[in-house]
């Protein structure tokens, strides 16, 4: 983890793009945050949880999660909000501040094979390219046709980038070959098919609608064919920039929209997403032929409070009501499902009967605990005197239980679901959660509560002078003018542990490059997310522990006093081991010398 910064010059270009990002803007285009204070508050986006501990403090340049220990500046956020390398977080935020990085050469690999950039590049040119024979071309004729049949109008194909990938197999690795996009790069991207050395176009005689992430990059494709041919949608398989499970179609049109709303309408097509969007609707969205999964669920609500899911009649439509309800009691978030008219499609009622049928079936969206106890009422007779209604009631916990594995769903949520259902079933909620106990027990649940998360941080010291090596970083991090002071009694090299050590480093090298420096500078030093952890972390220990001055004086004479007994240790191993007499009295004379002076580097280890 040594750091890889190289000269000054990339020293300050780091300095400058972090300044010109403020961070509370980055962050908000990803997680709702609400003013607390001086710090701005939200759910944190890298582990589940219902109750804010996610902070960003714009006075510090940082962001700080106290249930999971994620932290770091801006760069470190982008770094782990789209599981990227530094210098590509670094490369987008400079794209967002129009700042240019000719002094960044190459790229990040990501193990073997080309690069996350390179696979980002050539989804772009791909998307490019599509298009290009979608609108321009009499190849793409029968896909204009298509689409003009299908009511989408050019204006709202282009808004969402469409194109077209000819019958031949061949079109894309041939205009590759012409602009000097490796095929390799191609296979990687998952646009090319490869057997042995040879390479064909994955996407034959469909219509491509490209997928984005938040920030506007190509990170796959859907191609829909025109006819009966099977598979009717046919995906990107997953790259290392492509996640089905987490990704979503129309995420970036409608992001604006579903930021300002607070609420997101999750459909199944992507003409459903479009059709909407061009009646005026923005806030919609389409899993990419998967199931709702807590990783979207974890995506779409940094944007939005609410979910409402679109399904249709049949069973399908009502094993996804299951998974609402699972979703809502797991995850905490407000989860409303809405039922179209029988044999409508969002496309269909958008187009056919307008928008505003669209929006009002939206708005009699009913709560996941509604509208299964809706699907209930269908089934069962559940009039007060009818002996179907014990059934019903049975089968609604029995469902809950089911979607409430063990740790899963914490005390409170229980108790607010328990009397939420109390209210709908006129049922006591002793009875009600004795009968979920019962269900939960046949289905193999234990009671354990959910665990918390295990938080990021340096091991437990296992001696004095690690402890007080740890309470000295913690002042220097809060207050790096101390760096100047103590920087010729401490060796980096000889503190443990490694990560505790890397800390050192990295306060040593922003000194030896700046002088005074900020927290958000030295963090922008730190290419490594768990680093960035380990410092913010450290920083809120230090702010909580206070008056610095007279912890960096005991710190360094704990370490002092360490340093003197392992000496004062060796040199007793020694009478054992019967040393000769020259190199007692040497061992002699510097320990006399240390007890008399005050710490300082030595050319010995300072900790074992």
């Amino acid at each position: 983890m040594e750091p890889s910064l190289s000269g000054q010059g990339f020293f300050h270009l780091v300095q400058s793009v972090v300044h010109a990002n403020d961070i509370v803007d980055v962050v908000g285009e990803h997680v709702a945050l609400k003013p607390r204070g001086r710090n701005f508050i939200g759910l944190c986006p890298f582990h589940k949880e219902k109750t804010p501990s996610f902070n960003v403090n714009p006075e510090r340049q940082i962001f700080k999660c106290f249930g999971c220990g994620a932290g770091g500046d801006a760069i470190k956020f982008v770094q782990q909000i789209f599981n990227i390398e530094f210098k590509e977080a670094l490369e987008l935020l400079a794209r967002r501040a129009n700042i240019q990085l000719e002094s960044l050469k190459g790229t990040v690999k990501t193990g073997q094979g080309p690069s996350k950039t390179e696979i980002y590049k050539a989804n772009a040119w791909a998307a490019e390219v599509y298009s290009r024979i979608l609108w321009k071309t009499p190849t793409g004729e029968p896909a204009r046709n298509y689409l003009a049949g299908r009511k989408l109008g050019r204006e709202i194909c282009e808004q969402f980038a469409l194109g077209f990938a000819p019958p031949d197999g061949r079109s894309l690795l041939e205009a590759a070959g012409r602009a000097g996009v490796a095929p390799a790069v191609l296979g990687a991207a998952g646009l090319a098919l490869t057997r042995g050395n040879s390479f064909s176009d994955l996407f034959r005689n469909r219509v491509l609608f490209p997928i984005h992430d938040a920030t506007g990059n190509v990170i796959a494709f859907g191609g829909r064919t025109m006819g009966d041919d099977e598979p009717k949608y046919l995906n990107t398989p997953e790259t290392p920039v492509f996640h089905k499970s987490r990704s979503a179609f129309g995420i970036l049109q409608g992001r604006s929209v579903i930021q300002e709303s607070k609420q997101v309408v999750v459909v199944e097509g992507y003409t459903d997403v479009m059709a909407c969007h061009q009646g005026g609707i923005r806030n919609v969205v389409a899993t990419l032929g998967t199931a709702l999964t807590e990783e979207h669920v974890m995506v779409l609500r940094r944007y939005a409070d609410q979910i409402v899911l679109i399904f249709d009649g049949d069973r399908a439509g009502e094993k996804a009501a299951d998974r609402a309800l699972a979703l809502f009691l797991t995850m905490g978030i407000d989860v409303k499902v809405a039922q179209l008219p029988e044999g409508k499609d969002p496309c269909d009622l958008v187009l056919g009967d307008g928008p505003e049928a669209f929006s009002h079936a939206v708005a009699a969206a009913a709560d996941a605990l509604d509208y299964k106890w809706q699907q209930l009422r269908r089934r069962y007779d559940v009039s007060a005197t009818s002996r179907e209604r014990r059934t019903a009631i049975e089968e609604l916990l029995r469902t809950i239980a089911v979607c409430d594995p063990a740790g899963k769903v914490d005390a409170i949520q229980r108790s607010m679901v328990l009397s939420r259902l109390a209210g709908m079933l006129s049922v006591p909620v002793a009875e009600l959660a004795k009968g979920l106990q019962g269900f939960r027990r046949q289905s193999g649940h234990s009671r354990q509560e959910r665990q918390e998360p295990v938080q990021v941080g340096l091991p437990v010291p296992q001696n004095s002078a690690e402890a007080a090596l740890k309470e000295l970083a913690e002042v220097l991090v809060c207050e790096p003018g101390y760096v100047g002071e103590v920087r010729e009694l401490v060796d980096p090299d000889a503190v443990e542990p490694p990560m505790l050590r890397e800390v050192y480093r990295h306060l040593w090298r922003a000194w030896e490059e700046w002088g005074e420096f900020s927290l958000a500078e030295l963090i922008a030093t730190v290419e490594d997310v768990a680093l960035s952890n380990v410092i913010t972390e450290l920083h809120r220990l230090g702010m909580d522990r206070g008056n610095f001055a007279a912890t960096v004086e005991e710190s360094l004479r704990c370490i002092e006093e360490w340093r003197r007994d392992q000496q004062a240790s060796q040199l007793a191993a020694g009478l054992e081991n019967e040393l000769s007499e020259e190199e007692m009295d040497r061992r002699l004379a510097v320990l006399q010398k240390n007890m008399s002076v005050p710490f300082r580097r030595t050319a010995g280890p300072m900790v074992d």
